[in-house]
């Protein structure tokens, strides 16, 4: 009798992966596949036993700690916030000045920590000969904003005041995050160019946003249209608004309204505002050519928005909601055409060009969201590999 339950379900398991629709055209459908249902079943036992989540990730962090070549590396704090340092200089080495990045994890600011990509920076810090400095942030939902940002925002502070400690160029210094950690690179950038308590700080050379999620208030543009109902890709759109959700008050039974806009009111959706910030006329029409459908400006929930709008319209949670970008450090913006959040990515970019700050945008064709940076993992492909040269190409010639 177990040996039939067990054969039923591993058919259905089977079954259900073949069945789940993927975009046409995206690399590697059928591990994405398996990587969709594995998360989707963490995601359940983080949801429902917090504790077990905790000790499987326990479990493995070790591991990840062993990837990538052997840099030495230091854990510490840097005014409380514990940061992963990683230097490849010998020491008594003569040397000029080198660069650095300040880099900030993704995982939808729930999950994540620094020997999540550890692998990957210590192959960086080695080929680029760069110092890199990974911060450690409080994660929600237990800190929810702006518990993360602030993090990154003191570690980084105290790493520019600590440059000549680590043999750093303060001219040479770049902030970076992927997805969540994209968000969080580029509020540290605009922290540390529109704050004056920065100022007498070295100015940031670079902000590296790989596909970043930069607003939280309008789930209908194009990339949501077209790869937000996808179940099978890493990030869905329901997913993606619960995180968001769950950083900004920890309420994630909020998703579904929010996923539908209906936490905005038509007024805020047609206000001067929003069409300067978060116009769908800044998205190229290459990018509207299927799959889209302008969305009507439909009466949303007024006592909703009143009660997400404090936070729904801060740039250190949204960036994309800073009206004046300019004077922000040049910025390298990495977007992938299957990612439901593509579209935070571009129309940043082209906001930050219109403000006059030197962008390099990469748009990868059959890229989604998580391609980059898994040269030893399930989630390599043709793209990924390529945007990791691209990058490390971008930094050899402008860090």
């Amino acid at each position: 009798m177990i040996k039939q339950v067990l054969l039923v379900s591993a058919l259905a398991v089977v079954a259900y992966i073949v069945l789940l629709p993927v975009p046409e055209g995206i690399e590697n459908p059928w591990t994405l596949k398996m990587i969709t249902l594995v998360m989707k079943v963490m995601f359940f036992i983080g949801n429902s036993v917090p504790s077990t989540m905790e000790k499987l990730d326990e479990r493995f962090r070790p591991g990840m700690r062993e990837k990538g070549p052997n840099v030495p590396y230091t854990d510490t704090e840097f005014d409380g916030v514990l940061v992963r340092v990683f230097d490849d200089q010998k020491t008594g080495e003569i040397s000029t000045k080198r660069p650095a990045i300040v880099f900030y994890h993704g995982g939808g600011w729930r999950l994540g920590h620094i020997d999540m990509q550890h692998g990957l920076l210590s192959e960086y810090a080695r080929t680029l000969g760069v110092v890199i400095v990974s911060v450690e942030y409080r994660l929600a939902p237990k800190h929810i904003f702006p518990a993360a940002i602030d993090d990154c925002t003191t570690a980084t502070v105290a790493f520019l005041r600590r440059l000549e400690e680590f043999n750093v160029d303060p001219a040479r210094v770049a902030v970076m995050g992927d997805s969540a950690g994209g968000n969080l690179a580029a509020a540290v950038a605009q922290r540390m160019t529109f704050d004056p308590k920065y100022e007498g700080l070295p100015k940031l050379k670079l902000q590296v946003l790989i596909y970043p999620a930069l607003q939280a208030f309008d789930f209908q543009l194009p990339s949501s249209q077209q790869n937000g109902d996808y179940s099978t890709l890493v990030l869905d759109r329901l997913t993606t608004v619960e995180f968001w959700a769950i950083y900004l008050n920890n309420k994630p039974h909020l998703k579904t309204a929010i996923s539908q806009n209906k936490h905005t009111t038509r007024q805020a959706k047609m206000s001067p505002k929003i069409q300067k910030c978060l116009s769908h006329d800044y998205i190229p029409a290459e990018f509207k050519q299927s799959g889209y459908t302008a969305p009507p400006a439909v009466d949303g929930d007024q006592e909703l928005y009143e009660e997400l709008r404090p936070v729904l319209m801060n740039p250190d949670f949204a960036p994309l909601m800073r009206e004046d970008l300019q004077g922000l450090p040049e910025a390298y913006i990495l977007t992938a055409q299957f990612d439901v959040i593509r579209d935070d990515g571009i129309i940043y970019a082209k906001r930050l060009e219109e403000a006059g700050v030197k962008v390099t945008w990469k748009n990868y064709k059959n890229g989604f969201h998580g391609m980059f940076g898994q040269q030893d993992s399930p989630l390599n492909s043709p793209s990924g590999i390529v945007a990791d040269e691209d990058f490390m190409k971008f930094i050899r010639e402008n860090l």
